[in-house]
């Protein structure tokens, strides 16, 4: 039985206007960021997004940190994506051991899973994680759970969610309904794309 480990924001949550509106907030952009913009920014990696943004490295800390308390007071306001709460309870019923990985914190995790009657269907929370440090965090995660690479899946909706994935030599299942476009992560070759939930199933089967 596959460990199936999930990132949470753009893959579980349907958090992308809010956490817009949130990165428009904290960098005191003087004009929103318009469609076109937003489509641009959804074909690229993070790196390519921080550039395009003209982001320092420095300033992301600091980024991060403010979004994270701005989530905590929105954080009721979003829901899982269409589908996506059924999809997870069917993986739980079968008997898959279920993780979540994210660079949003635990405590906001857990209360997105309380107000969405998810708590108690995921063995662990794992949040804080840094923004390129996601590779690590998984092989942090399967040596302290002892899950053996070849029984792990990852699921994310980001190109470096896959890149994470690869670099911890586990299977990789890229989201279509998420941040990044089918045709970005396509290119970085996952094992399998879903492009909705009932998707998942038929990849993790």
């Amino acid at each position: 039985m596959k460990t199936i480990i999930f990132d949470f924001d753009g893959t579980i949550a349907d958090s992308f206007e809010m956490l817009l509106g949130i990165f428009e907030e904290i960098t005191g952009r003087p004009q929103k960021l318009t469609p076109k913009e937003v489509k641009e920014l959804r074909g690229k990696s993070l790196g390519g997004i921080i550039k395009y943004l003209k982001i320092k490295r420095w300033q992301i800390p600091r980024m991060v940190l403010k979004a994270k308390k701005l989530i905590a007071t929105r954080i009721t306001t979003i829901q899982t994506f269409g589908g996506m709460a059924e999809t997870l309870r069917q993986l739980a019923e079968v008997g898959h051991p279920m993780f979540i990985l994210s660079t949003n914190s635990a405590e906001n995790i857990n209360t997105f899973l309380k107000n969405n009657n998810l708590d108690g269907w995921f063995a662990g929370v794992y949040g804080d994680i840094g923004l390129r440090s996601k590779s690590s965090a998984l092989k942090k995660i399967m040596k302290k759970e002892k899950i053996k690479a070849v029984d792990c899946v990852y699921i994310g909706d980001e190109v470096r969610d896959v890149e994470a994935a690869k670099k911890a030599g586990v299977m990789s299942v890229a989201v279509g309904w998420g941040f990044n476009y089918s045709t970005a992560l396509k290119l970085a070759n996952p094992t399998a794309i879903a492009q909705s939930p009932k998707d998942l199933l038929k990849s993790l089967s």
